[in-house]
């Protein structure tokens, strides 16, 4: 909890604030040349009453759907972003490629009843919302919360942005975990990105090594992967509490993953 406070505190100060307003006008500037792409989202918007991410957000998942073109996609909260996800895949099915998918999860069932309403009768092909509550799940000495019902597929990307962390055992603040549910049965690459969750973040280099999970904190942005699942095997197959010994005053202690 000390460290999310932390991070958290960190990451509001006014020089990165400056620089994810700058990112976001300069996507902004980019979306709106994609005039189609630009009205789809400014219209879902202003139906659905959502926040939704920041316009770099937007413009940073349809680069990576656009250019990756996986089939199988898994989004952690539906919202916006499934918006330009599904519009990313539509195009992507233009230019030839399979037919794409989106299973959206989400926990709310007021966004839940909005999204599955408000979706653009285009972009419904491309997209599964799925209604399911949040539950607990431990690995190792990590808990987390993720949705119950996810549909069992060969994800290759994931984008978290929910649930909210909040265990609902004891309120405690937790990470989302569905992307370690997901990696576990991966047998192929899985890549991600999560938004805005630092907490999520930290548990994510901890288990995978800082090497695959990379925090940029200019637009409060993590990357992800490529991921199996003998990466989650390999450094978790031991570990070791280390300490810095110090005579007076407190030793530092540090679990050492397996590398």
């Amino acid at each position: 909890m000390k460290l999310y406070h932390l991070l958290t505190k960190v990451l509001k100060k006014p020089v990165f604030k400056l620089t994810r307003s700058v990112y976001d006008l300069q996507a902004l500037k980019k979306i709106k040349k994609h005039t189609k792409l630009y009205q789809t989202i400014t219209d879902y918007i202003s139906l659905s009453e959502s926040t939704g991410c920041s316009y770099f957000d937007y413009w940073t998942l349809y680069n990576t759907i656009r250019n990756n073109k996986p089939a199988e996609i898994l989004e952690c909260g539906t919202g916006v972003s499934t918006i330009v996800m599904a519009y990313a895949l539509m195009e992507n099915e233009q230019e030839g490629s399979l037919t794409g998918r989106i299973t959206s999860m989400e926990d709310v069932d007021l966004w839940y009843q909005k999204a599955a309403k408000l979706i653009p009768h285009n972009l419904k092909p491309y997209v599964e919302i799925v209604h399911s509550p949040k539950v607990e799940y431990c690995h190792s000495i990590f808990r987390g919360v993720g949705y119950k019902g996810i549909p069992q597929r060969a994800y290759e990307f994931v984008f978290v942005d929910g649930p909210e962390t909040t265990a609902p055992s004891d309120g405690t603040l937790t990470f989302d975990f569905d992307l370690i549910n997901v990696v576990t049965k991966a047998d192929h690459p899985v890549s991600a990105i999560v938004d805005k969750r630092a907490a999520t973040c930290y548990v994510f280099q901890k288990l995978f090594g800082t090497d695959k999970v990379k925090f940029d904190a200019r637009c409060d942005l993590c990357f992800v992967g490529p991921l199996t699942n003998a990466d989650l095997k390999s450094r978790m197959g031991g570990g070791a509490l280390m300490h810095t010994f110090r005579i007076f005053g407190n030793s530092e202690l540090n679990f050492i993953m397996k590398s």
